[in-house]
């Protein structure tokens, strides 16, 4: 028994230096592993890889969305292209500068141009230059100023109400001067020039006694709404103003023979009438004009 204690008291010091020198090499090792340059370079690789690929993957995720707002846009979807729009480019946000690539910068300039389109500002153009230079537009009679001032607190809250632009006061300006009792030569009458059936497909009455198209507020609601409709329809202002003139049955058959949705190449076609084609540059050099007067503002 005394020997057996003896040789594990002589033999545990060997093991213990053994221990003691794997423990010092496996240090060691670890060390030269962590310092090892080869190594850090290969990891700084592999991170770059893992970023470029996660933001490609952001990158097709923010097409599809962007895909989805110009849809939403030409069905008349503003607020959901919107939302489509702006998840895209927090998207495109998240990757860092760096790890952006041509299809990033495609994306970019896709966005902007379809903002341009949910939220189009008149254009300096040939026709909307010579709508600004019309006298009637331009300098409008002091009777045309008065009758607008009468009205315009008024349609505006309309307007608004009914979620359309207030710039489309410009429409009554050009429709009648804001005269409640114009009556054209094809039976379109009051403030809008609504034609019957329009006025009727929106909830006004017209006979003989009571022709509510003459009904400045009532008429107002109903142009409203016709227009929020056809801008629906079209997904753009300017086919919307279009189709007021001359009628959506026109302007959507137009659209679906020639896949064209874009108002100034359909007009520089010859495609729309000559007066819808000088009616949309009027309206909106007329609001411009309109802006202008005392006691008006943007």
């Amino acid at each position: 028994m005394k020997d057996s204690v003896n040789i594990k008291m002589m033999v545990s010091p060997a093991l213990l230096f053994l221990l003691a020198a794997l423990l010092a090499n496996s240090v060691v090792a670890q060390s030269a592993s962590v310092d090892d340059p080869v190594k850090r370079a290969q990891e700084r690789i592999e991170a770059a890889v893992d970023g470029r690929a996660a933001a490609a993957e952001r990158a097709l995720a923010a097409s599809q969305l962007v895909n989805e707002g110009v849809e939403a846009r030409k069905q008349g979807n503003r607020t959901e292209a919107q939302t489509a729009l702006r998840q895209a480019e927090m998207m495109i946000a998240s990757s860092a500068p760096a790890e952006r690539g041509l299809l990033t910068e495609e994306l970019l300039r896709r966005i902007a141009e379809e903002q341009e389109k949910l939220n189009p500002k008149p254009v300096a153009s040939a026709k909307l230059s010579r709508a600004k230079n019309d006298p009637l537009i331009s300098t409008p009679p002091r009777l045309v100023v008065a009758r607008y001032h009468t009205y315009r607190d008024t349609f505006a809250r309309i307007l608004a109400e009914e979620k359309v632009p207030t710039e489309l006061l410009a429409v009554a300006f050009v429709e009648s001067r804001f005269n409640p009792l114009a009556l054209s030569s094809k039976g379109a009458r009051g403030i809008w020039q609504l034609m019957p059936a329009t006025a009727a497909r929106y909830g006004l009455r017209i006979d003989a006694d009571n022709d509510q198209r003459t009904h400045p507020e009532s008429a107002t609601r109903a142009a409203a709404r016709y227009l929020r409709d056809l801008y629906q329809q079209f997904g753009d202002w300017k086919l919307a103003l279009a189709a007021y003139n001359t009628g959506e049955g026109r302007v959507q058959r137009i659209i679906t023979r020639t896949g064209i949705r874009d108002f100034d190449e359909i007009a520089r076609r010859g495609w729309l009438p000559l007066e819808t084609r000088n009616y949309v540059p009027a309206v909106l050099a007329a609001w411009e004009i309109l802006v202008k007067q005392p006691g008006t503002t943007k």
